[in-house]
């Protein structure tokens, strides 16, 4: 009898186990807006929701790899994305976006940096880069993107090439430094702009 009553214990321990890890929340992509077919993924379209993932579903943990990705079919807001709904990168950006990329040494970036990641592209300031009419110096120009690729080197000396997403308006602004080697990107929380 007290070996029937540890057996029963026991596995009701081990279908309390089951049920707690088959309920964890992993959580998954889901989009924010009807979102029509062909649509360049930028972080501000996509959001987690908690809940056990199902297969095929994209996991919240790879939200990051969807950005810059191309949607295969329209999806209404709140749908949960699965591999089928997206295609590779996009080669194009939309018409008021702009794709720019940036050859960075370690210390102008952080080490960690990953698409779907928001940096804000700040010049450094130069002498060359500053001087504005006059003489007088000007603010240097910053701009938030979100980076789409990175790059990393063979070689510790070489450069990393990482590829940012921002509104064309804001690429212009910041072609020069960037073409200069004259700015650092820094990290950005989700929300800033």
């Amino acid at each position: 009898m007290l070996l029937g009553g540890v057996l029963v214990a026991a596995c009701a321990l081990a279908s309390a186990a089951i049920t707690l890890r088959a309920g964890t929340p992993a959580g998954a992509v889901a989009v924010r807006s009807d979102l029509p077919a062909g649509h360049v993924l930028d972080a501000g379209d996509l959001r987690p929701v908690t809940g056990a993932v199902d297969a095929g579903l994209i996991p919240a943990s790879r939200a990051g790899s969807l950005v810059g990705r191309k949607l295969t079919v329209p999806v209404v807001a709140g749908a949960l994305l699965t591999e089928k709904n997206v295609g590779e990168s996009a080669a194009h950006p939309r018409p008021d976006q702009a794709l720019i990329g940036a050859a960075v040494r370690p210390g102008q970036y952080a080490p960690g940096l990953a698409p779907g990641d928001r940096v804000a592209v700040t010049e450094i300031p130069g002498d060359a880069v500053t001087a504005g009419a006059g003489g007088t110096r000007t603010r240097p120009q910053s701009v938030v993107a979100v980076v789409t690729e990175v790059r990393r080197p063979d070689q510790p000396q070489s450069p990393a090439v990482v590829t940012l997403l921002l509104p064309r308006s804001d690429a212009e602004k910041i072609a020069a430094p960037v073409a200069q080697g004259m700015f650092t990107l820094v990290q950005v929380s989700q929300g800033a702009r």
